[in-house]
């Protein structure tokens, strides 16, 4: 599995400057894609829940989802930091773990 990035406008080197970030989040996290990844669908899947505690992430699944909000935050950051500040995205999943 791979990261992919996805921001209307940007250009092949800008996605992939945002993709090397966030592999940099992963690594000083110690913690893959996939794991990050796994994490923020449980955060997801509790949230579909309306939150029902029986749905609730565990305590790994919850850092995993936070470590994939900032590689994602990360990525976004890199990926448009030449553009002006009006035409940066705001801060969404941009990033996504694909085949």
């Amino acid at each position: 599995m791979r990261l992919q990035l996805e921001i209307k406008g940007a250009s092949p080197e800008e996605k992939q400057r945002g993709i090397e970030a966030a592999k940099a989040v992963l690594a000083v996290a110690g913690i893959s894609a996939e794991e990050a990844a796994d994490g923020m669908a449980a955060l997801e899947n509790w949230d579909d829940s309306s939150f029902d505690d029986d749905e609730a992430p565990t305590d790994d699944e919850d850092v995993a989802a936070a470590i994939w909000m900032d590689a994602n935050k990360a990525a976004i950051m890199a990926c448009c930091a030449d553009w002006p500040s009006d035409a940066m995205p705001e801060t969404y999943q941009f990033l996504e773990l694909v085949d």
